[in-house]
Parts: C-alpha cells; sequence; structure tokens
C-alpha cells in the first residue's frame, strides 16, 4: 500500500515538474534559472507529499497562474532569446511568403522551363516579399504567443526585416553574380546559405534588443 501511495505521489510530482518546466520556457524563463525554480519547486511539493497533502497545497487552486507568478516576481520572465524557436519562425515565415518565387528560381537553376509572366513579374515579386514580410511576422507571433516580449519582437522584426531582407538579396545576387549566374548545385546551396544565414541574424538581433527591453524607436 505504502509502495503504491508513494509511486502515485511521485508521479504527481513529475507531472507537475513538467508542466511547470513547459510554462516557464513559454514564459522565457531562461534554462539554469528554470532549473533553479524546478528545484526549488520539487522540495516543496515532496514536503507536501511527504506530510499527506497534493501539491495544490503548493500551488493553489489555479497552479499555471501560481507558477506564472512565481517567475514574475523574480523578474525571470522574458529573459530566454530562445533563438531555437525565433529563428526557424522567421526563416520559414519568409519562405513561405515566397514559395512561388522559390519555385521558379528552382525551376530557373534546374533549367527548367518556367512561365513567362512579362509585366506582371514586378508585381508578383512586390506581393510575394510584401506576404514574407507578413508571413515571417505571423510565425513569429504564433511561436511566441505566451512569451511576455513577443509583442517587443515583433516590432523589432517589424523594422529590422526588410534591412535583413535586402541584405540577404544583395548577398544572394552578389555570389550568383560572382559565379557568372551559373545555375549549379553549388551556387544554389550557397545562396540559400547565406539567405538564411542574414535572415537568422537579424532575427537574433531582433529578439536580443527585445530581451535587453530597448525599443525601435532609439535606432
Amino acid at each position: 500500500m505504502n509502495t503504491t501511495n508513494t509511486q502515485v505521489d511521485n508521479g504527481e510530482l513529475q507531472e507537475t515538474l513538467r508542466e511547470a518546466n513547459r510554462l516557464w520556457r513559454r514564459a522565457g524563463v531562461r534554462g539554469p534559472d528554470r532549473k533553479m525554480m524546478l528545484s526549488e519547486l520539487e522540495a516543496e511539493i515532496d514536503g507536501a507529499l511527504r506530510d499527506g497533502h497534493d501539491p495544490s497545497a503548493v500551488l493553489g487552486d489555479d497552479g499555471s497562474r501560481t507558477l506564472r507568478q512565481w517567475a514574475d516576481e523574480r523578474g525571470l520572465c522574458g529573459r530566454a532569446l530562445r533563438l531555437e524557436l525565433v529563428v526557424p519562425a522567421v526563416v520559414l515565415g519568409v519562405a513561405a511568403g515566397l514559395a512561388v518565387i522559390l519555385v521558379a528560381v528552382f525551376a530557373g537553376f534546374a533549367g527548367r522551363p518556367t512561365v513567362d509572366l512579362g509585366p506582371f513579374v514586378l508585381p508578383m515579386y512586390a506581393s510575394s516579399g510584401a506576404l514574407a514580410y507578413l508571413c515571417a511576422l505571423l510565425f513569429v507571433w504564433v511561436t511566441l504567443r505566451r512569451d511576455p516580449r513577443a509583442s517587443s519582437t515583433l516590432r523589432w522584426l517589424s523594422v529590422l526585416l526588410p534591412a535583413g531582407a535586402v541584405l540577404s538579396i544583395g548577398a544572394g545576387m552578389a555570389i550568383a553574380w560572382w559565379r557568372n549566374f551559373n545555375p549549379t548545385p553549388t551556387v544554389l546551396a550557397v545562396v540559400v546559405g547565406v539567405v538564411i544565414v542574414v535572415l537568422g541574424t537579424t532575427a537574433g538581433i531582433a529578439r536580443h534588443s527585445a530581451v535587453a527591453g530597448t525599443r525601435p524607436e532609439t535606432i
């Protein structure tokens, strides 16, 4: 009987710790800070369980709210860069918005025939660029929807992303020109890699600026 109760208590404890870790990660709490708080939470809940109480004796009726308040009171929310989420969100958002253009570019590099849009080329490029911009912001917003620095990150991205796009396009065109626009897989891979690096760097700068608490208006 005691063994069964111990297993149940351990299961409750581990589930509570997993939920706390997920919540604090979404709240932008850094890894070392999460580890410290999880150790403290484990000690608190373990003590309550030993005294015959359940985790609600420590967390109250609304555990998620209590856990968030603990991190807020210590000023730990919104301090994690979370670049592993922000950078892919920006790159994938841009790729989604530029899907039509990318298909045409890859077809050109592969030597396959493409549709001649004539006078509609420039409008298509402009609309695709605008869509890529909006998709990047949307993807980041969805990814960081519970992060306290999400709004600030979006503001910074809205300012820096156009510059990053211009730099990435310029760098890609420079490499293609340097290789005489030779449509080889190597050239294509290098161009794509450079574009991803520039966009990723732009996303990283935006997120770092947001976490640091600076405002785009100071540029």
